[in-house]
C-alpha cells in the first residue's frame, strides 16, 4: 500500500466513522520543537508517576492468581514440575517473568516488570488518543487512567475487589497491549502499508496471549481496517501477523494437550463462577472508572446535542462542507462509543464478573470523559471563563485523585509474609522432598512457595469428599479453616476419619497426614 500521509480516510460503513489525519504544516519550526519538549516532558512524568504508584508497596507476598503465573514462570525457566497451570492460562505474562527471572531471579523482580508494563499504558493512551480527540483530551484521558484510584490499586471503603495497579495479574499488562495495538492500528491508517497493518494484528495476537478475554478488545479493534483505502487488503495483513503471533502457541497447544484451542477452552471453563447481576458494572461503574468520568461524558453528551442544536438552527444554505466537519460525533469518537458499548455488553453477561474484568472499557471511556472535559478549556471561551474553567478542572482532577495518597502511608517495601508462606516454610523444613500436598483452596501458592508436588482437589461438596477416599498416594492435606470462604472439607469429617491425622496447626488452616495404609 502507497503511503498517503496527509490524505484524510473514510470508513466505508458509516459517514459518522470519518477521520482525518491531515497534519498541519502551518507550524512554525520552533513551535513544532517546543510542541515536542512539551509532550516528550509530560509522557516521561506520565510514566514515571505512574511506574511509582504501581511499584511502591513492592512486596514478596502475592495471592492466588498472581502465584499461579510466578509458579508457570518457574515451570518455563526453571524446570519446577511441582505444579503447572500452563494449561488453561495466557502464557505471556509468565513468559515475561521467566525471562526476567533469568536476569534476576527474584520476585521484585516480577513486581518490577510489571510496574512499567502497567505505566506504559496512559503514555500509549495519550499517543494515541491524541490522534482520535486531540492532545488536551488525551492528556486528561491519560491522566485518568494513569492516576485513577481503582487503576492504581486503591479501593473505596467496603468495595470488594482484586488488585490492580500493583498486582501481578495479566488485566493491566493486556490493557497496555491492547493499547499499543490500538495506537499501531491508527499509525497504520495514517501511513498504509502491508507491514504496518501486519505489526499491529500481531500485537492483536500478544494481547490474546497475555489474556485471552482480550479476544472481546481485538475484536472490536479489528473493525478499523475497514478505515483503510483498500479495506481487504489490509485484513489480510493484519490477520497474518494475527497469526502469525497465534501460530506458535496454537502448535504448542496441539502438541502439549492434544488440541489446538484446549487451553482456552480449559481457560474458558476457569473462567466460570458466580454469576452476577447483569447490571453489576453499572452499579460499580463509579467506584472503578471515578465520578469524573461520568461527569466528562456527560458533558461530551451535552456538547453534542448543543452542536446537534445550532446546526439545525444554522442557515439551511450554509456550506455543505463546513457544517459536516462540525459534526458531532466527529472521527473516531464514534468508533470509541462502539468500542466501550460492546465490551460493558459482553462482560455484563459473562456467568461471572469481578471489577478488574472491565478493565479494557476504560481507553474508550476516558477518551470520551477527556473530550468532554475539555469542554472547560475551550479556546472560544472569554480569559475569565478559560481560567475558570481550569481552575474547576484541576479542581476536580485532584480531588478525585486525592485518594491516592494512601499509597504512600505503606513503607516502599512491604515485608509482611502471608500465612500460606509461613505454612510453606514449615513443609520445605519438615516434610520429605517429594511429599503430596492436597489442597482444594489456594494451591497454586503452595505449588510456588514449596518444592513439593501439589495435587489440586474438586473445591467442595459430594465430588471433594469422594476424592478425599480415594487419594491416590500418602501425602499431606492442607484443611482451611475459614467457613465462610472454604466450607470443605468439614473438621468433624476429617478428625473422624482414621485416614487422617491432625500433624500441624495454623491460625486459618490445619495440616493433616493422610496415610492410606490406616484403619485396615
Amino acid at each position: 500500500m502507497g503511503e498517503n500521509q496527509y490524505q484524510p480516510f473514510r470508513f466505508s460503513f458509516n459517514r459518522f466513522f470519518r477521520v482525518d489525519f491531515q497534519v498541519s504544516r502551518a507550524i512554525s519550526g520552533g513551535s513544532h520543537r517546543r510542541q515536542v519538549i512539551l509532550e516528550s516532558t509530560f509522557v516521561v512524568l506520565l510514566v514515571a508517576a505512574a511506574f511509582v504508584l504501581r511499584l511502591w508497596g513492592l512486596s514478596k507476598m502475592h495471592f492466588w492468581d498472581e502465584a499461579s503465573y510466578l509458579q508457570n514462570a518457574e515451570v518455563i525457566c526453571c524446570g519446577k514440575t511441582n505444579f503447572s497451570e500452563l494449561d488453561f492460562r495466557a502464557p505471556l505474562l509468565s513468559l515475561i517473568f521467566a525471562a526476567d527471572f533469568l536476569l534476576w531471579h527474584n520476585i521484585y523482580a516480577a513486581d518490577i516488570v510489571t510496574a512499567l508494563l502497567n505505566a506504559l499504558g496512559p503514555a500509549l493512551l495519550y499517543v494515541s488518543g491524541r490522534m482520535v480527540v486531540g492532545r488536551m483530551p488525551a492528556a486528561i484521558g491519560s491522566l485518568l487512567l494513569a492516576v485513577s484510584p481503582f487503576f492504581v490499586g486503591v479501593f473505596p471503603t467496603g468495595f470488594a475487589s482484586d488488585m490492580t495497579g500493583n498486582s501481578l495479574l495479566s488485566d493491566s499488562p493486556a490493557l497496555t497491549i491492547i493499547l499499543l495495538a490500538f495506537w499501531l492500528l491508527l499509525r497504520a491508517l495514517r501511513h498504509q502499508s502491508d507491514l504496518r497493518f501486519a505489526c499491529a494484528g500481531l500485537t492483536l495476537a500478544l494481547a490474546v496471549l497475555m489474556r485471552f478475554a482480550s479476544l472481546s478488545s481485538i475484536g472490536v479493534l479489528s473493525l478499523l481496517v475497514f478505515g483503510a483505502d483498500r479495506w481487504w487488503r489490509a485484513a489480510l495483513a493484519c490477520g497474518a501477523g494475527f497469526f502469525a503471533g497465534m501460530g506458535p502457541y496454537v502448535l504448542w497447544s496441539r502438541v502439549r494437550y492434544d488440541g489446538f484451542f484446549e487451553t482456552f477452552r480449559s481457560g474458558w471453563e476457569y473462567f466460570q463462577g458466580t454469576r452476577e447481576s447483569l447490571l453489576f458494572y453499572l452499579k460499580n461503574f463509579g467506584n472503578i472508572f471515578s465520578w469524573i468520568t461520568l461527569a466528562g461524558l456527560a458533558l461530551w453528551i451535552g456538547r453534542w446535542a448543543l452542536d446537534r442544536w445550532k446546526r439545525k438552527r444554522d442557515d439551511p444554505r450554509a456550506n455543505l462542507a463546513e457544517r459536516e466537519l462540525e459534526e458531532r460525533p466527529r472521527g473516531l469518537e464514534a468508533f470509541l462509543w462502539l468500542w466501550a458499548a460492546i465490551l460493558l455488553v459482553f462482560f455484563s453477561v459473562l456467568g461471572h464478573q469481578e471489577p478488574r474484568y472491565v478493565m479494557p472499557v476504560a481507553p474508550p471511556l476516558f477518551l470520551l470523559a477527556g473530550s468532554g472535559l475539555s469542554v472547560l478549556l475551550r479556546g472560544r471561551q472569554t480569559s475569565a471563563r478559560r481560567v475558570a474553567g481550569t481552575v474547576l478542572l484541576v479542581g476536580a482532577l485532584a480531588y478525585t485523585f486525592l485518594p491516592v495518597r494512601q499509597r504512600f502511608k505503606s513503607p516502599f517495601v512491604n515485608y509482611r509474609i502471608s500465612e500460606e508462606m509461613q505454612v510453606s516454610d514449615f513443609l520445605n523444613r519438615n516434610v520429605p522432598p517429594g511429599t503430596v500436598l492436597y489442597s482444594n483452596f489456594n494451591y497454586s501458592l503452595f505449588g510456588y512457595y514449596t518444592n513439593l508436588p501439589v495435587y489440586e482437589l474438586p473445591e467442595t461438596g459430594p465430588a471433594l469428599y469422594d476424592a478425599l477416599n480415594h487419594l491416590p498416594d500418602d501425602g499431606i492435606l492442607i484443611a482451611y479453616r475459614k467457613e465462610e470462604i472454604v466450607p470443605d472439607p468439614r473438621p468433624e469429617w476429617l478428625n473422624s476419619n482414621p485416614h487422617f491425622r491432625r500433624f500441624r496447626e495454623f491460625p486459618s488452616l490445619v495440616l493433616y497426614e493422610y496415610r492410606a495404609s490406616a484403619g485396615r
